[in-house]
């Protein structure tokens, strides 16, 4: 890659300072740093894919002219634009005695073969001793993560081709990606929920039904109960909670496999591996029909707290197969018969 311009510009929105902090665009550590960067929110599950809500908007019009060479006033723009916001959504959490983390602005134009990639990002500002005169400096963090990260790639016609936004914070921050960036979302809360889920059912439960009943049951019930009680998905997270700590019942049951396939789903089928769920689309997804026999099946309504207490297999000595379900309601219901 090829570094047109990198920037950084310390921004204290508690202090209401900006402080730009000389950097050489042409050092080789920059240039791996940047090349990293760029790497880790293209590699990152924790991002999601958002659109320009206009062509005019601020920050929008400073990426052309990064595009052109052009970037002393844009990345000026861009860090009074930041200080801005983040001075209001601090006066909107002041009740809660809680702080936006202050950190500095890294902003940065490369080129890779026919690609433009522009990235905006929000690091950690770090003071550190130079070890060669010992004098007391400034700088972006090596090995500490990136707070916040917003990443443009465009084509060899410098039209753009992706937009993503990086958050390692447990909720990704509205001001930064809605206030600062003004971004919209690429697909909605809603329509990440509703497609997960049928993704989840269509190209992976609906098969392991088939091959696997009893991990089907478990694994199914846990990730209704994953996304009940969750406000956020995340799919490593996901992944970690529901499937690769899992331990089948089937000795072939393929978890490799099948957790291979669920990584791919977010790109594969259009929905983003990061999003708020909404407990409205889980509602109509829920419902789990087992077949018991050509007259009966067991409807399964919601997630089921340990199903293995409450739904166990029982063979008596005669060899005959039954389910046993802890029921208050059924045992008051049956037990005259």
């Amino acid at each position: 890659m090829e570094i047109k311009f990198t920037t950084l510009h310390h921004v204290d929105h508690l202090g209401n300072e900006i402080r730009i902090i000389p950097i050489s665009s042409h050092s080789e550590v920059l240039q791996i740093y940047a090349e990293r960067l760029i790497q880790e929110i293209k590699d990152s599950r924790n991002k999601r894919e958002f659109e320009f809500r206009s062509e005019t908007t601020e920050v929008r019009q400073t990426l052309n002219s990064f595009l052109e060479d052009i970037f002393e006033e844009g990345v000026e723009v861009n860090s009074k634009r930041l200080l801005t916001e983040e001075k209001k959504a601090q006066r909107k959490i002041d009740h809660l005695d809680v702080q936006i983390q202050k950190g500095s602005l890294f902003q940065a134009h490369l080129i890779d073969g026919s690609e433009h990639y522009i990235v905006i990002s929000k690091a950690d500002h770090s003071k550190y001793i130079d070890e060669i005169d010992f004098v007391l400096k400034h700088g972006l963090p090596w090995d500490k993560k990136i707070f916040k990260a917003f990443l443009v790639r465009f084509d060899d016609n410098k039209e753009v081709q992706e937009v993503y936004v990086y958050d390692t914070t447990s909720k990704m921050s509205r001001y930064w990606w809605d206030d600062f960036l003004e971004l919209n979302e690429k697909y909605t809360d809603s329509h990440n929920t509703k497609t997960s889920l049928d993704i989840l059912d269509q190209k992976l439960f609906n098969y392991m039904k088939k091959q696997y009943p009893a991990d089907h049951t478990i694994l199914r019930n846990s990730v209704i109960g994953y996304f009940r009680n969750s406000s956020e998905f995340e799919l490593e997270e996901f992944l970690d909670k529901n499937f690769r700590t899992y331990t089948p019942i089937d000795e072939d049951f393929p978890k490799e496999k099948y957790i291979k396939k669920i990584e791919e789903f977010p790109e594969k089928y259009n929905f983003d591996s990061r999003f708020s769920i909404k407990q409205e689309e889980i509602k109509k997804r829920k419902v789990n029909k087992i077949p018991l026999s050509n007259e009966m099946e067991l409807i399964l309504k919601d997630h089921i707290e340990n199903i293995g207490s409450v739904i166990k297999p029982y063979k008596d000595n005669e060899g005959n197969k039954f389910i046993l379900i802890r029921s208050d309601t059924g045992y008051e219901r049956f037990k005259d018969q």
